[in-house]
């Protein structure tokens, strides 16, 4: 899929589309608007020959927030509006409108920054961070584009799930700088640091296909390595039992929910690469 024309119309109309409250949506207009924009044709014959339905509707909603927001990319001069998906979340309260995530992230690069005490600095420029890594992130599914080859497909879903964490990370933190801004709030660090911990962003690799070649560490690297991943498994395992990155007089496991299972497959990944680090370093 381009960059064409009709999708930049198709952009904004899908905007106002979404803008509406959900009983003003046209179901009929909102397949016109993807229809333009070129993106997921199949969906949207699915969606034509189905009908409105309580289901094809929310499919068509999260489609057109699709249309808006997986070829964002803020450096591209040609979104001028400074529009994303999250100014459409404003009336549901899901998410920071796009101008204060723009705004916050470039606090970063301000004098402003520079009088903040320290921990406000840390939430900041982790903020900011974050912002550009999930910038990038859509950049590259931009570039993976429509192919529905194994590999693309792949692909594209593990950078969805990469934007939604950082998107959530950024929400956890805004709160923060909100309060900081209208009421002089400072947090204390362990409270910086719980966030961090509980959800924490994840890596972007430019090669997703790559593993890294242990043996061409040096020894000091792979230490440092391997004690850091022994914190970040005991944070979320204390996350798993106490709710908290460190250890509580009072244990209160986190219940069943989606959370939990991210928390269980990390600590697993991070358990895996450590076992690698520990194989390498007792063969030497």
């Amino acid at each position: 899929m381009k960059l064409s024309d009709n999708y930049f119309k198709a952009r904004t109309m899908a905007m106002q589309w979404l803008a509406q409250s959900r009983d003003k949506r046209n179901f009929v207009a909102g397949l016109q608007i993807l229809a333009m924009s070129g993106y997921k044709p199949t969906v949207h014959a699915l969606l034509a020959r189905k009908g409105e339905l309580p289901w094809t509707t929310e499919k068509l909603t999260s489609c057109l927030r699709d249309v808006i927001q997986v070829y964002y990319n803020p450096d591209d001069p040609r979104f001028t509006d400074g529009s994303d998906v999250d100014v459409l979340n404003d009336s549901d309260g899901e998410h920071q409108p796009i101008a204060e995530q723009h705004d916050m992230a470039k606090t970063a690069d301000t004098e402003q920054f520079k009088a903040m005490p320290e921990v406000m600095q840390l939430v900041v420029k982790a903020y900011a961070d974050a912002y550009k890594q999930r910038a990038k992130l859509a950049r590259q599914r931009q570039e993976i584009g429509e192919a529905n080859d194994e590999k693309s497909v792949a692909r594209r879903k593990e950078i969805g799930e990469e934007m939604e964490h950082l998107t959530a990370y950024m929400d956890a933190l805004a709160p923060i700088k909100e309060a900081y801004d209208k009421e002089g709030t400072v947090p204390d660090r362990e409270t910086f640091e719980n966030i961090a911990g509980s959800i924490e962003q994840p890596k972007i690799d430019d090669d997703a296909d790559a593993e890294t070649d242990y043996k061409t560490m040096d020894t000091e690297k792979l230490r440092t390595r391997r004690k850091s991943l022994t914190d970040q498994i005991t944070r979320k395992e204390n996350q798993l039992l106490y709710q908290s990155n460190s250890k509580q007089s009072a244990e209160n496991p986190m219940p069943e929910s989606p959370k939990r299972v991210k928390l269980l497959k990390q600590i697993e990944n991070l358990k895996a690469e450590r076992s690698k680090i520990e194989y390498e370093l007792a063969s030497r």
